[in-house]
């Protein structure tokens, strides 16, 4: 036989509600501490001709079909024995130690880590111990330490959240509500910071334009035997009609 206890009116205005002010407000003021602290750094005129130049690459690839053959080849010739023959020194090992990377890392660790201690806290002192909703639908009873943190009563139903597991329930499905609220940004950075943690915070592995180079050359190369102009036929299309 299927338990039905009713909520009581005081746990619900003054649990479940606060819960989800409490959840909703700390997370517009972490998104809002993230852009205060957010840091805009420069970018190095060597980077950004390395990746100019592998762009115009690709895009010569892509859209080189609408030249003719000559003006085609002209333009992967120069761009072979010019731009992709630039030598691109990486040391990852001065990345790694990049102090302001490392003090970007320190405040993203510190936004997610320091508001979810604070809010843990508050929610095992102040509301800890209250069953506020019930799953409309039966689980299994695996699910019970997940689903009723705080309260340890072995004849409930498994499908009663108890207050401390509604608080990680809220605190991760509320990315949709802090889009809808500060933009499309909002929740993509929490995820972010949050995915970052759990792997550690490594830094990304520099590009070696050098590799990326060549390997534009090489498809210049290859794109010259075999170039096809899509306009070839136009002029006896046109008088045609088609």
């Amino acid at each position: 036989m299927s338990q039905n206890i009713l909520l009581d009116s005081n746990i619900r205005d003054w649990v479940l509600f606060p819960l989800i002010a409490i959840v909703i407000f700390v997370g517009i003021l972490r998104h809002y501490a993230g852009l205060l602290m957010k840091s805009h750094p420069k970018p190095k005129m060597e980077k950004m001709c390395c990746v100019n130049i592998a762009n115009y690459g690709k895009l010569l690839l892509v859209e080189g079909k609408k030249l003719s053959p000559e003006a085609f080849s002209r333009r992967a010739e120069a761009m072979r024995q010019g731009p992709l023959q630039k030598k691109v020194e990486v040391d990852p090992i001065e990345m790694m130690n990049d102090p302001s990377m490392m003090g970007e890392m320190m405040k993203n660790n510190i936004l997610m880590m320091v508001p979810n201690m604070g809010m843990m806290m508050l929610v095992s002192y102040f509301f800890s111990g209250f069953v506020v909703a019930k799953f409309p639908f039966g689980l299994a009873s695996r699910f019970r330490g997940m689903m009723q943190s705080g309260v340890d009563i072995s004849d409930l139903d498994c499908n009663y959240v108890t207050s401390l597991s509604m608080y990680f329930l809220i605190m991760f499905g509320s990315n949709g509500l802090l889009q809808l609220l500060l933009g499309a940004d909002a929740g993509g950075s929490d995820q972010a910071m949050l995915m970052s943690q759990m792997n550690g915070g490594g830094p990304q592995q520099p590009v070696d334009y050098g590799k990326v180079f060549k390997s534009i050359a090489e498809e210049l190369e290859f794109a010259q035997g075999g170039h096809k102009w899509m306009y070839e036929n136009a002029p006896e299309l046109l008088l045609k009609g088609k």
